[in-house]
């Protein structure tokens, strides 16, 4: 296996796969256009991308992703555009190919994702970061994570017009981090992993929209501003201190506190603040919206397991689609196929 500072002469592809997963946030999200600092965790729900040689040139993209009939704001059904989401993924492999050198070789790309999509838990982020790790190692190259990162600022780019990089560094790092622009990353030890579960209110969202009306909401109303970002870097700050202390009873207080602050800012749902409230009355220790909002996931995090299938149990009552999610430690992952 070369590195990427090995030599980038045209060579033979050779089949390769690659799988990233999924993220949530526990603190931060908006926030961290602005200057704060995220805490987010990788999670057990996987995009895997196979790349295959064929004959002729030129690259094919096929993705099998979990689409579901999704009710916006006004609750008319939306559903993605199909170019929407394959757009980011020819742009991630362009991005690829610029960076390893030219083939002379068609290639084929084949994305799963089981992560839901336009729900807050880094569906395009994972697909991204997994298609530019499987084409590097389909040339023989490994690509470094902050390499990877760089180039997966292209399709998310596109996709969201100025994003944050939380999704992106989560997913190829794994395990849970504390990010803050432009690319700083601090690795958090847990001392128990936490019991959490999603919950997604089947509501799309546009994240370039969200971010963009934070931003614009940012420099009419400054001084508020000010002080909601004083306060995340407070809880930011407190909620690494309680995972690497174990303490769950902080942490549940914190991620109520910034969902409060992720509300004052305009980006919550109706949708969202009901499930956050019927997952606290449940028994849970704290439930937040996690990633741009406007619909999406709501994260839980749960005293114990019984706890936590209790709360999913309600949370299905009341019309959420409930995950019982893990940590990954792995982060993007690529072999030979």
């Amino acid at each position: 296996m070369r590195s990427e500072e090995s030599s980038r002469s045209t060579s033979d592809l050779s089949p390769a796969t690659a799988r990233a997963p999924g993220k949530v946030i526990l603190a931060g999200e908006h926030f961290v256009v602005l200057g704060a600092p995220a805490v987010a965790m990788a999670i057990d729900l996987y995009s895997q991308v196979q790349v295959i040689p064929k004959n002729g040139s030129g690259v094919s993209i096929t993705a099998d992703i979990p689409l579901r009939f999704l009710a916006g704001k006004s609750g008319n059904p939306l559903v993605p555009h199909p170019g929407e989401l394959l757009r980011p993924l020819q742009l991630a492999a362009e991005a690829t190919l610029k960076h390893v050198g030219n083939i002379d070789h068609g290639l084929w790309v084949n994305v799963e994702c089981e992560i839901p999509v336009a729900a807050g838990l880094g569906s395009s982020a994972s697909t991204t970061v997994a298609i530019i790790s499987a084409i590097a190692r389909s040339k023989g190259i490994e690509l470094s994570k902050k390499k990877i990162f760089e180039l997966a600022f292209v399709p998310e780019n596109f996709l969201h017009g100025k994003p944050s990089g939380v999704d992106q560094a989560t997913c190829i790092y794994g395990s849970m981090i504390q990010f803050s622009r432009p690319s700083n990353v601090k690795t958090i030890r847990p001392k128990k992993d936490p019991v959490l579960l999603v919950c997604d209110t089947g509501i799309h969202h546009t994240t370039r929209t969200l971010v963009g009306g934070v931003v614009q909401k940012s420099k009419r109303e400054k001084k508020d501003f000010q002080n909601y970002l004083a306060k995340v870097r407070e809880i930011s700050g407190r909620v690494a201190k309680s995972l690497r202390e174990g303490d769950d009873e902080e942490l549940g207080i914190l991620m109520n506190q910034n969902h409060e602050l992720l509300r004052k800012i305009g980006v919550s749902h109706p949708k969202l603040d009901h499930l956050v409230e019927v997952a606290r009355r449940a028994g849970a220790l704290g439930a937040k919206l996690t990633g741009a909002g406007g619909g999406g996931c709501v994260v839980v995090l749960n005293p114990s397991r019984i706890v936590r299938d209790r709360v999913a149990r309600v949370l299905r009552r009341e019309g959420g689609t409930p995950y019982k999610i893990s940590m990954d430690t792995s982060g993007v992952e690529s072999r030979p196929a």
